[in-house]
């Protein structure tokens, strides 16, 4: 595949301590790296799955059309053909482990198919709580274990991708939290955020742009008329209206997502009240503030001042108010490598010993 056109992608694991689902993501358009490869880069952290992983090859039909899949919460999709061929990373069930937990928990977090087709899945984020009131999550919905076997099985590029994944939100809702997700392949890179149970959204990402995501959003105002490289589900402006959340210009067709949808004090994993909620949202700043003085070579950003306006926000909005492509602020120093972000997570608390 040309340099330029290649979605590299990389999986790192970090074993973190606090009860919450703090995976970290990187966005680096090939603008900024070293190849003119677009870069992206998925930290994790360790749960009761994640001790050990598996680097697992799917044939192709290893699932059959109309084969019924057994997933959390009492999800089931059906495939609609006989499944592709793909690689994936999955955790490894093992011991008493294995025994309390079904296999369809064994989650397969990031792969690539036969075709190209790249994801990492996912990012857990929350809805603000009178959001989640209007549209509350539900048990019966979509959750992050299945997402990859069912993408990767079912989707050539990344497009097909978010088209289905947009679907099933809509259709099914999410089970104990939002999603985001990174969808890639040779010709497009598509980054999802949903935060409400029922609501999608998700942006294609130009070889301009960077980003650190840190279990908040980095979407900041949008304009939705800019179907080519935005998919949003009908109605997300109206429901924060409804909310009385809504930061934006309604009548434009244009919304502050992040001020409209997101929480910063989250809930722990699987809907488990985190107990301190200031230690999260430590946890969360400080991962942002450090990635932020890294990549921008300063000291200028901490806790205080990095939640609310950073330099990671995007926007597809010009100063003139057109539509232009996405962007934001970050300034990056020195060319991104695989090398350049491997030091970075050697950081507190991006990384410590328990790294693998």
């Amino acid at each position: 595949m040309k340099k330029g056109l290649c979605s590299l992608w990389i999986c790192v694991f970090l074993f973190m301590t606090w009860n919450a689902s703090a995976c970290s993501l990187f966005y680096f358009g090939g603008d900024y790296t070293d190849d003119g490869a677009n870069l992206f880069v998925r930290v994790e952290d360790g749960d009761v799955n994640d001790d050990t992983k598996l680097f697992l090859v799917s044939p192709a039909g290893m699932h059959k059309a109309g084969e019924e899949y057994e997933c959390p919460y009492g999800f089931t999709w059906t495939f609609t053909h006989d499944s592709y061929k793909y690689v994936s990373r999955r955790d490894i069930l093992y011991g008493e482990q294995k025994e309390e937990l079904p296999d369809f928990q064994s989650c397969e977090e990031a792969g690539t198919n036969e075709y190209g087709f790249t994801l990492t899945a996912t990012q857990s984020v929350y809805a603000n709580a009178k959001i989640e009131q209007l549209d509350p999550y539900g048990e019966e919905g979509v959750s992050e274990p299945p997402l990859a076997t069912i993408l990767l099985s079912e989707c050539a590029t990344a497009r097909e991708a978010v088209t289905l994944l947009k679907g099933i939100i809509e259709s099914t809702g999410m089970s104990n939290e939002g999603i985001s997700a990174m969808l890639c392949d040779q010709n497009e890179q598509w980054y999802v955020e949903a935060h409400a149970s029922h609501y999608f959204l998700a942006v294609r990402l130009p070889r301009g742009v960077a980003f650190f995501q840190a279990n908040v959003s980095v979407l900041g105002l949008l304009d939705l008329d800019d179907t080519e490289n935005i998919v949003a589900s009908d109605g997300l402006i109206e429901l924060a209206h409804r909310a009385g959340t809504f930061v934006g210009d309604a009548e434009k067709n244009i919304i502050d997502y992040r001020r409209s949808f997101n929480d910063y004090l989250v809930k722990g994993s699987f809907g488990t009240e985190i107990t301190n909620n200031d230690d999260w949202r430590w946890q969360v700043s400080e991962r942002k503030a450090v990635s932020l003085n890294y990549l921008e070579g300063t000291d200028v950003w901490n806790n205080d001042n990095v939640l609310e306006d950073n330099d990671y926000i995007m926007t597809n909005i010009g100063e003139d108010g057109s539509i232009v492509p996405l962007h934001n602020n970050l300034k990056v120093t020195g060319t991104v490598s695989l090398d350049y972000l491997l030091e970075m997570l050697k950081l507190y608390p991006l990384g410590y010993s328990e790294n693998v």
